[in-house]
């Protein structure tokens, strides 16, 4: 257990506390790389949900005209 090569690799590992540089780099690239495969997917589907919203919008002012016609005459 008093083997000094452990007690070497325990104080090595023991003052590493944070990120390198390189380390940073590659996940900001990597979910940039991400974002760049979603952004057209996520913008589709919001056209989408527009598209449904306009079309809902569109049957309730008819339902709506189609009301005000039979009772108006």
């Amino acid at each position: 257990m008093n083997n000094p090569i452990w007690n070497i690799g325990s104080i090595v590992m023991s003052k590493r506390k944070g990120f390198t540089l390189i380390e940073l780099l590659v996940v900001i690239s990597i979910i940039a790389l991400l974002m760049a495969i979603l952004m057209p997917v996520l913008g589709r589907a919001r056209k989408q949900a527009w598209q449904a919203v306009c079309r809902s919008n569109l049957r309730q002012i008819g339902i709506g005209a189609a009301f005000y016609a039979d009772d108006n005459d």
